[in-house]
């Protein structure tokens, strides 16, 4: 009876340690082998729970099997104990060579990801520069060095080069240079397209890596290879319609450098940053340009409608009195001299006047600023009171848009003290929520606007107030009858906010 006992205690010990067993290798298995999108990364959470539990479950599961083998062997105690210790040494060093060799794999992938993190944060840093460079600058002179600086400093070119397009000769110019040996890059500053490796890419718009410039024989610029450089890349700068504007060259004397992918595709990026900002600067070059011109015109026409009129008129009276004092009528003589000095006091007044015109937005000033300073002048120099009254919280507008408003505003004083002879002038800035109301009234002869004929209007001035508002969209009013003064009145409406 007991020996039926014991067989039956034996098996069913031995079917508990299959159990366990079974259940170990599972669970280890389980823990150990990730899913399939998971397999390049251990869980740590995976590993934490089989560090903890798998070790019991193994003792759990010696213990459960030293029952086995002392009830088949019929073993003393110390066998069996030096049998539970040998078992748990030769589970333990598997063990623990499978954990820290897992740990060893997962300290090495995060180093991987570490130094892509570094890499990809001083990617950032050097865009970061980049954008910081060439944002809100309009400056070619000051935008350009500093963006050529922070792509020296983030990638391995020693020498950085912009050059630009000039459409009517059909050339490109070397606009900007940073680096070492900078001297051997000046010995050409000009290339024609299709000429030198800057040339080949304005002209087809492809970028070019040259890793062996000694001896490549389409590099035009001997000096830069006797210098030691062996890496050149050149990347087309290139509007938002695709036109290419220029070129970003970077070199280094290293054969091995600008060789991954992704410091190519950072110096792409920061390509296409330069172009953004050359394209924003060409433009406002082309907007000063322009604008000087109409000064220019608008110079000339009043230069024009008044002092070669004056001239005009100086020299017909001046060939009048030197007929009268031939003849000898002095009086009358007198009479067309006193005329004379009063057309040369008003040609003074004219040219002083167009003068502080010019001079009065020299200075980067606010619009209320900039009109307080010329009607102050205006007043002093014509001798004629005039007053400014500003309201409300004045609008930030772009600095054209206030130029006009203050050419208009220049213009309706010129009118006020040549033509309509007024006493005293009064100039009205108003700002609201929708914008501004800019006014300037006067107290003199004043006309009637419904007989006064187009053709006209440039003696005036009136026709130029008109163009000047109908090109930043404000809109124009002119108010004025015979006796009762005029009043010229702008409304424009205020930036979004």
């Amino acid at each position: 009876m007991n020996s039926s006992r014991g067989i039956a205690y034996t098996k069913s010990c031995q079917r508990q340690l299959k159990v366990v067993v079974i259940l170990t290798v599972a669970f280890i298995v389980a823990i150990i082998t990730p899913h399939k999108e998971k397999r390049r990364l251990m869980n740590l959470n995976r590993l934490s729970l089989l560090a903890t539990l798998a070790p019991a479950i193994f003792v759990v599961a010696v213990v459960a099997g030293s029952f086995l083998v002392h009830d088949k062997l019929w073993i003393g105690h110390w066998q069996e104990h030096i049998l539970m210790a040998v078992a748990i040494l030769l589970g333990i060093f598997p063990f623990s060579f499978m954990v820290f060799r897992v740990f060893r794999g997962m300290a090495r992938r995060m180093e991987v990801q570490n130094q892509e993190l570094s890499r990809r944060t001083e990617e950032m840093e050097a865009l970061l520069k980049v954008g910081r460079a060439v944002e809100g600058c309009l400056d070619m002179d000051m935008m350009l060095p500093a963006a050529l600086e922070a792509i020296l400093q983030a990638t391995n070119a020693e020498v950085g080069e912009v050059w630009l397009l000039n459409p009517l000769d059909k050339a490109i110019s070397l606009r900007c240079l940073r680096g070492v040996n900078v001297e051997a890059f000046r010995e050409v500053t000009r290339f024609r397209l299709g000429e030198g490796y800057p040339g080949i890419v304005a002209k087809t718009g492809r970028s070019i890596l040259v890793h062996d410039l000694p001896n490549d024989p389409q590099f035009a610029r001997q000096g830069i290879k006797a210098a030691g450089f062996y890496t050149y890349y050149g990347l087309p700068l290139r509007r938002v319609s695709g036109e290419v504007t220029g070129v970003l060259g970077v070199a280094a004397r290293d054969s091995k450098a600008l060789t991954t992918e992704d410091e190519l595709g950072l110096l792409q990026i920061m390509a296409d940053r330069i172009a953004a900002a050359v394209e924003n600067a060409l433009l406002h070059e082309e907007v000063q340009t322009l604008a000087a011109l109409t000064e220019r015109e608008r110079i000339a026409r009043e230069m024009h409608d008044g002092l070669a009129q004056v001239l005009g008129y100086v020299n017909t009276k001046a060939q009048a009195v030197k007929e009268l004092l031939d003849t000898g009528q002095i009086q009358a003589a007198a009479t067309h001299m006193e005329q004379l000095e009063s057309a040369a006091q008003r040609t003074y007044d004219d040219v002083r006047e167009a003068i502080l015109a010019l001079g009065t937005n020299e200075k980067r000033r606010s619009l209320d600023k900039s009109l307080k300073v010329y009607v102050e002048r205006f007043a002093e120099m014509s001798g004629i009171p005039t007053e400014l009254v500003a309201n409300g919280t004045p609008w930030t507008f772009n600095p054209g848009v206030e130029l006009q408003l203050l050419r208009i505003v220049q213009e309706a004083l010129s009118n006020a003290r040549k033509h309509a002879q007024a006493k005293r002038i009064k100039v009205r800035l108003s700002y609201d929520s929708a914008g501004c109301c800019l006014m300037v009234e006067d107290d003199g002869h004043g006309f009637d606007p419904a007989r006064l004929a187009r053709g006209r209007w440039p003696h005036f001035g009136l026709y130029s107030m008109q163009e000047r508002a109908a090109a930043i969209g404000a809109r124009f009013a002119l108010e004025s009858a015979v006796g009762k003064g005029s009043r010229v009145i702008v409304n424009l409406a205020g930036p979004a906010r």
